[in-house]
């Protein structure tokens, strides 16, 4: 076994020499430079405005330790094999295998995995694999009609959710293009070259009456527009500008904010504006998607790992820690981070893409590859079948690891990692290269007067901070190397060839070493990799611990189980078997002080991204919150207010790397000391049922009985209880108290949004009744005496007191105003 630590073993010829120096050309700057053209590799041509880093072609970066492993499994597990396991990628009768497009199966799916499929064999040189997405490419070029359309039509194009009612859905020929765009970069066919051409000529042409019409192509449009300078760059065809700004001004309005709240669009089109930032220069644009970003991130992804909450959309009342996200969300918010610190320049992108990349992508599927799920929380304590609908609003088995289910995040979640891969290492305009994410790596490029160079990086990141680069080439070569250094990085550290550099990058900033460089030239970077403490005020106080660009969770015991699936590709469950309802005991003064870093073995098999696995541990002290449980749709209570009163004594708990935990505690309440402290409310709906005549889809009953006070009668950002759609009946909410108990007072908030134009209405009127037992003579409800029916009020709780009664079951009786629904935000008795 190596210790983590052995890799900086290997670096003490670097470390020889005690003295300072300061080398030639080596300096500090904000982003390599973002003017000039590449002399070997295709960057931006006027008039779009420079893009400081360019992605090499596929294969020229290969990854090695964990991250070749994370590709190796990948190939070798469901995803690797997924024409054995899903019907979209039958080939008899598939639309995408057709000259004329007919067919079924001819949406998104093929092109969704097609696209991490074939990146994965191009990298890998995994030949069969390579052979196998070849038969699609060469399927997909075939099918290219005179007038330039490619890829299925007319019914074969059929989509499998709704997608749109025009003429054309160009939506999955968007992912198709991403798939040739690679294999061209692989292996030079001009015919990807002649087919786009022709294709955009066709887009070009599309009256704009028919041209991107909503849902899914007028949402992600931007990566159409991406493929157009992909292109652009290649051909120089000015008229290729004129369909960018036609693309631009159908596409949904991401420049103007948050076009939509589904996840995968957020993901995948936030950015969309900055990329036309490059042909418009205006800086509304190019400030677009940092708006974008922080608003997702500020309304519901205040929460560790990069994402938000959006289990299918982000909901207004729902941006706890317990919301996920989905696959499909994580590999899009990955890819648009790197498409923009391309185009910025600005390593604030390449950190959130780190953060999703290293904190929430490796629990999306099972260690080994075998399986995935379609939704993933920072806080969640099951992995299951169950449908955990409404707390999450996808129903079905949305927590279950199973490659045989969750049909978009199935094929799409494959193109996360080699995308990943081919981005380790950038080439720069003064025909330079980058080291941007800097797993271990090896990559031929062209540099300076156009020699070819072999760059090694040697690393355990993120993992640990110490980096071995290795410069390797048949002569003598000058060019500038980059070193990004991450915005949690302080007190960054630089050798050169052992010879320690007096150098001192800020967090956000690169390295920039200009010489010529001889084969065997080496450099070493330490990045301290220092703990830190984030408070998530807007989620209680709660709090996430960090480490380098890794962040924690209580490492629960697990229990794995068979759930499904066949014996060939299973499926499974995970289901707790330590207890997860810690609060945190921190030093007020020195938080980061209250835990203590343990390194560990690195894995022999390079999977670190496991609990047994990881190499790298964090000791902590904690207290558990016994009031802090499942709700009644097994996901994690809701946080209350940090610090937590919990008389429970302190125990010592181990927390390891979010990614590394597939049921996980990583936005922790802290606990308070003594008798200090908030205390911790059930909320009444778990110790009691709550039910209603109706409940919408989107709405649950236990929003009823939360604890969440809403800030007026026409709060969307809580969880709430309607009748919608009905209107004008009477309908009613029950709480069933098991057993009959003493009550003398119910207090209403009530759901009224026709101020904001909506259709929830105070009702005309309501009363009280109750029902005293069970059996049949109990199954009788009956006015309370003395709660006389009242008239509804707004923006707050409506009080109702009357001489106390015995009831085993509560009922709120309800009329709704003619042609108006109406709902509940919160129901208290006492």
């Amino acid at each position: 076994m190596r210790r983590l630590t052995g890799l900086l073993a290997s670096l003490l010829p670097l470390l020889a020499c005690p003295a300072f120096a300061l080398a030639d050309g080596v300096s500090v700057v904000d982003a390599p430079p973002a003017s000039g053209v590449n002399a070997y590799y295709a960057s931006n041509r006027p008039p779009l405005r420079p893009a400081p880093l360019i992605k090499l072609p596929v294969g020229a970066v290969r990854p090695k330790g964990w991250l070749r492993k994370q590709l190796e499994l990948q190939a070798d597990g469901f995803h690797g094999h997924l024409t054995e396991i899903s019907d979209f990628l039958k080939k008899e009768g598939n639309s995408w295998l057709a000259k004329d497009g007919q067919g079924r199966r001819g949406w998104e799916e093929v092109p969704y995995w097609l696209k991490g499929f074939g990146d994965s064999a191009y990298i890998l040189g995994r030949d069969d694999q390579v052979r196998e997405a070849k038969v699609w490419i060469e399927a997909a070029i075939a099918s290219q009609a005179p007038d330039g359309f490619f890829g299925p039509r007319g019914k074969g194009a059929a989509s499998t959710v709704g997608s749109t009612e025009g003429r054309y859905d160009l939506w999955p020929n968007m992912v198709m293009l991403n798939c040739l765009q690679s294999y061209y970069e692989f292996s030079g066919d001009r015919r990807v070259v002649d087919l786009m051409t022709r294709y955009f000529r066709w887009e070009l042409a599309v009256p704009e009456a028919d041209f991107l019409p909503p849902f899914w192509q007028q949402q992600r449009a931007g990566d159409n527009l991406a493929s157009v300078y992909w292109l652009y760059n290649r051909t120089g065809e000015p008229w290729l500008l004129d369909l960018a700004t036609k693309i631009h001004r159908h596409t949904a309005p991401w420049s103007s904010g948050i076009a939509n709240w589904h996840n995968v669009n957020m993901a995948e089109a936030f950015g969309g504006p900055t990329t036309y930032w490059q042909q418009s220069g205006d800086e509304m644009h190019r400030r677009a998607s940092y708006r974008n970003y922080d608003e997702m991130r500020a309304r519901y992804g205040q929460v560790p790992g990069g994402m938000f909450g959006g289990d299918e959309n982000c909901r207004p009342g729902y941006s706890d820690p317990r919301q996920a996200v989905e696959s499909c969300g994580m590999v899009e918010m990955m890819l648009s981070t790197e498409r923009l610190y391309s185009i910025t320049g600005d390593g604030t992108w390449a950190d959130r893409c780190e953060d999703v990349a290293y904190n929430s992508l490796p629990a999306a599927c099972t260690a080994d590859m075998t399986a995935l799920r379609y939704l993933t929380a920072p806080n969640m304590a099951t992995a299951d079948r169950r449908s955990h609908q409404p707390g999450i609003q996808n129903g079905g088995p949305m927590f279950h690891y199973d490659p045989h289910d969750h049909r978009c995040c199935q094929h799409n979640v494959g193109h996360g990692w080699p995308y990943f891969a081919e981005n380790l290492v950038m080439a720069t305009l003064d025909n330079g290269l980058a080291v941007v994410f800097p797993a271990a790596s090896a990559t031929k490029a062209k540099v300076g007067d156009g020699s070819e160079v072999t760059l090694a990086v040697d690393s355990h990141y993120p993992f640990a901070g110490e980096l071995a680069i290795t410069v390797d080439a048949a002569g003598p070569v000058a060019f500038p190397l980059y070193v990004r250094i991450p915005g949690w990085a302080r007190g960054a550290s630089l050798r050169i060839n052992g010879t320690p550099q007096k150098v001192e990058p800020s967090p956000g900033q690169s390295i920039r070493i200009d010489r010529t460089w001889n084969a065997g030239d080496r450099v070493a970077v330490t990045l301290p990799m220092d703990v830190r403490v984030r408070t998530w005020e807007a989620n209680h106080g709660a709090v996430s611990v960090d480490r380098g660009p890794l962040t924690f969770s209580l490492a629960i015991g697990q229990k794995v189980e068979r759930d499904g699936g066949t014996d060939r590709w299973p499926a499974f469950k995970i289901i707790p078997t330590t207890p997860w309802n810690y609060a945190l005991v921190l030093n007020p003064a020195q938080p980061a002080s209250s835990f203590r870093v343990q390194p560990r073995d690195w894995p022999a098999a390079d999977m670190p991204w496991t609990p047994e696995g990881t190499p790298i541990a964090l000791a902590a002290e904690g207290r558990r919150v016994p009031e802090w449980r499942l709700d009644p749709f097994d996901l994690v209570a809701v946080l209350q207010q940090s610090p937590v009163k919990t008389s429970e004594p302190i125990e010592p708990i181990s927390l390891i790397p979010m990614g590394a935990a597939r049921i996980r505690i990583s936005a922790f309440p802290v606990a308070a000391g003594g008798d200090e402290g908030h205390a911790w409310h059930v909320p009444p709906g778990l110790t009691y049922s709550p039910s209603a005549s109706h409940c919408f889809e989107s709405d649950t009953v236990f929003a009823l009985s939360d604890g969440v006070l809403p800030a007026s009668s026409q709060d969307r950002e809580v969880p709430r209880h309607t009748f919608w759609p009905h209107e004008g009946t009477t309908e009613w909410v029950m709480y069933d108290f098991g057993k009959p108990i003493k009550v003398s007072k119910v207090s209403v908030y009530w759901f009224d949004d026709t101020k904001a134009g909506g259709g929830c209405a105070l009702p005309a009127s309501w009363r009280v009744l109750r029902r005293t037992g069970q059996g049949e003579k109990g199954d009788t409800w009956e006015p309370v005496p003395g709660a006389a029916a009242s008239s509804a009020t707004r923006d707050g709780l409506q009080a109702l007191s009357f001489p106390a009664v015995d009831a085993a079951a509560l009922r709120l009786e309800i009329q709704l105003q003619p042609g108006r629904s109406g709902g509940v935000l919160e129901w208290r008795v006492e």
